[in-house]
């Protein structure tokens, strides 16, 4: 079984109020999208909810659950009715969990199996980009694998792909780059990543078996605020028998982007007519039109002349079915295949005109203790005078 269990606060207003930036770089990057771009711009917290929620809605749950509590009162009864109008059989309660003892009641309610997968979604900003039949297959691959480890703890990651795509080995551009977790490669087909490392990271994207869940919330230390597992004890600990498994397409994307890399990996929006099935796509013109979703996968960022530089295959598949007119420029010149398409190649891996070499370099580098790291961090400091006659040979922004 596939089981949604969406749990969430709905704070009021617009922008960050709920606190997804992180630093000031992310609030620097991502301001110079959201208020420059019309269709980029800011939207209330609750539109993004439910354009989340709207991107589940296609994707076969065997049971869905929706905890819900508005900042604003007076959204709550509005809400409601679009939940059940986007799933009318769901289970969606006035109530979200706040500690652990809620988490565990509410979860002890899901009729399933404890080996069953739970699609954990705290976070209300991570919208279902993908053909739904990715996620099943996906599933699927995870599962015929599993297989030969029927007893190892396993997470299925549904966000952050071009970070986990790029992350899982030492010549990896991004290898240990988060909480000095470091990962080996266990397995990798067309469907699918699976790594083990030193430590586990239970970030609350990512669909864990119901029992762990359960585990999880029974045996917390924390008898306070819990509102995602980052709460617990259990987020980052020392395991390198459990695995994570990861899709080779991307599934989610954080509505706001991620913050080092979202030159490459644009936030969303939602675009114009979304709610009124009265979105109107041109696909593959140079100049812009406003009102529409202008789509050319030949651009190479979004800005002023171009919304999105995906392929038409690789629209948001939530959209389609809302999409009133698309008009394709049949003067488009042929495109080459996907792989060498700029965008997509800086999507896939940012990193990807960096040599081999830098990326063992930095590894090395990442594998040091941390005080060895805090030296040489400080040692480069002091040479940044002297870098430009060497920025040949020494490369010392890799340290950063």
């Amino acid at each position: 079984m596939l089981i949604l269990f969406f749990d969430t606060y709905i704070v009021s207003g617009v922008g960050d109020a709920g606190g997804s930036i992180q630093s000031k770089q992310s609030a620097n990057s991502l301001g110079k999208i959201r208020n420059t771009l019309p269709l980029y711009y800011w939207q209330t917290k609750l539109d993004v909810v439910k354009y989340t929620l709207a991107s589940y809605a296609d994707i076969a749950w065997d049971q869905v659950v929706i905890r819900f509590e508005c900042e604003d009162t007076k959204d709550t009864n509005d809400f409601y009715v679009y939940c059940r109008s986007l799933f009318p059989f769901a289970q969606i309660e006035n109530e979200r969990s706040s500690t652990a003892l809620a988490y565990l009641m509410a979860l002890k309610k899901v009729k399933a199996s404890e080996n069953d997968w739970v699609f954990f979604s705290p976070n209300n900003d991570h919208p279902f980009l993908a053909n739904p039949s990715d996620l099943t297959n996906f599933i699927a691959a995870a599962d015929n694998f599993l297989i030969h480890y029927p007893q190892v703890t396993a997470r299925l990651l549904f966000s952050h792909y071009t970070e986990s795509i790029n992350d899982y080995s030492f010549s990896s551009p991004q290898y240990g780059y988060y909480a000095d977790i470091f990962k080996r490669l266990i397995y990798k087909d067309n469907q699918i990543i699976v790594t083990a490392s030193n430590k586990v990271c239970n970030d609350s994207v990512m669909l864990f078996r119901l029992g762990f869940l359960l585990e999880i919330f029974s045996l917390t230390k924390n008898s306070g605020r819990v509102i995602r597992i980052e709460d617990t004890e259990f987020y980052i600990y020392p395991d390198s028998q459990s695995l994570l498994i990861c899709p080779t397409r991307e599934l989610c994307r954080h509505y706001d982007s991620y913050e080092h890399i979202m030159d490459f990996v644009p936030p969303l929006f939602i675009p114009s007519g979304f709610f009124e099935n009265n979105i109107r796509v041109r696909y593959g013109y140079n100049d812009y039109k406003a009102g529409w979703i202008n789509v050319n996968p030949l651009k190479f960022f979004v800005g002023v002349d171009c919304d999105l530089w995906n392929l038409l295959d690789d629209l948001p598949h939530f959209w389609l079915s809302r999409i009133s007119v698309l008009d394709i420029n049949k003067k488009m010149p042929p495109l080459p295949d996907k792989a060498s398409l700029y965008a997509y190649k800086k999507f896939n891996n940012p990193w990807h005109s960096r040599p081999f070499v830098v990326n063992i370099i930095r590894s090395c580098f990442i594998r040091l203790s941390r005080p060895v790291r805090i030296l040489i961090r400080c040692v480069t400091i002091l040479l940044r005078p002297f870098y430009s006659k060497f920025k040949r040979i020494i490369p010392i922004n890799l340290f950063f």
